[in-house]
């Protein structure tokens, strides 16, 4: 992941073909010591798995995309767990015959390009485990 450019509390990076988004993303964010955001983000994915999450067995369905498709629209948050640091992200995705899947993003690899931006809070976004609905949920 290349930092582009920074601004103050934003930041404009690209994740590199082959790279692995969230995984990435989390990993600048444990570099710059950034403990609450938001990004978006646009491009390509050559693989991808997205889930769907069933509040009522609280588990998510997850179905893998093998194939190259267009980030329509990547939408998400940055908060901690302990130690660990949660990008938290659902997105859009089209095919070459422009029909649309999106949930869940639990892995995304780059096809092409991914642009992101990413802007930082003051503060720090702490999430813990729900009982209710089974989710690590913003405290």
């Amino acid at each position: 992941m290349k930092l582009v450019l920074q601004d103050k509390n934003k930041y404009v990076v690209r994740a590199n073909v082959g790279e692995e988004v969230m995984r990435e993303l989390q990993e600048f964010c444990r570099e710059q010591q950034i403990k609450a955001g938001k990004f978006f983000a646009i491009g390509a994915s050559k693989e991808l798995k997205l889930g769907w999450y069933d509040v009522d067995i609280k588990e998510y369905i997850w179905q893998e995309f093998p194939e190259k498709l267009e980030i329509v629209s990547l939408l998400g948050n940055i908060a901690w767990k302990g130690d660990e640091v949660i990008a938290h992200a659902h997105g859009s995705f089209s095919d070459q015959r422009m029909q649309v899947v999106g949930g869940h993003v639990a892995r995304l690899v780059v096809g092409a390009a991914c642009e992101i931006v990413l802007e930082r809070f003051e503060g720090k976004i702490e999430k813990a485990h729900d009982q209710q609905t089974g989710l690590n949920i913003m405290q």
